[in-house]
């Protein structure tokens, strides 16, 4: 994630030239509360699948987010829903429960992501469907959301930094849900044989 300082040069800089300005999001970096959630779980690996925009959504929701004169964006591909992807995806891998090849399959639609820092309040929300496949059988399905409020002001300088660094925290916020959500947890472990009761040993007395 990129420091408060630098994307406030950044900014600052792309305003007084243009009015305007792009920022990209840093590289996703692991969430230690999510780590350590992770290696205290018994889950097993699992792979990483698609994840998109839901569909009838506008794609610009899916591309860029508007936070007064800054338009922010994904530095995966453009898409904040593969963004996402990739969040979960250094997780797990630096927790050992990623397995390119492993026959359960995490993806996600993108439902909900927006900004605010308009007001004296800022306001962010991000969402997603979250679905798992085990041997190509879907055995997980739900629709998470997380959002965040936090205290802004009308200097763009201060507030736009803090929007986009809010924003970004949600993608972790989202993950640790998912992870920690009670369904997903019973529904990425293998389900156990049935257990065969033994036969009855012997004749029973007359």
């Amino acid at each position: 994630m990129k420091s408060i300082a630098k994307i406030l040069v950044v900014a600052l800089s792309g305003l007084a030239l243009s009015g305007c300005v792009s920022v990209k999001m840093g590289s996703p970096q692991p969430s230690l509360q999510t780590l350590e959630a992770l290696r205290a779980s018994d889950f097993p690996a699992m792979a990483v699948g698609s994840f998109t925009l839901a569909p009838g959504l506008p794609a610009s929701l899916d591309r860029s987010a508007s936070i007064r004169a800054v338009s922010l964006s994904s530095p995966e591909d453009g898409s904040f829903a593969k963004y996402l992807g990739k969040v979960l995806e250094t997780d797990l891998r630096l927790s050992g429960k990623l397995d390119p090849n492993a026959d359960t399959v995490l993806s996600g639609l993108l439902t909900a992501s927006s900004v605010d820092s308009e007001s004296d309040k800022g306001r962010a929300t991000l969402g997603a469907k979250f679905s798992l496949l085990r041997a190509g059988k879907r055995v997980f399905e739900k629709t998470l959301k997380v959002d965040a409020t936090w205290d802004s002001t009308f200097i763009g300088a201060v507030a736009i930094p803090d929007a986009i660094n809010n924003y970004t925290a949600l993608y972790d916020k989202l993950a640790l849900s998912l992870l920690t959500d009670a369904d997903f947890k019973a529904a990425v472990m293998p389900a156990k044989p049935a257990e065969v009761p033994p036969a009855p040993s012997g004749t029973p007395a007359r």
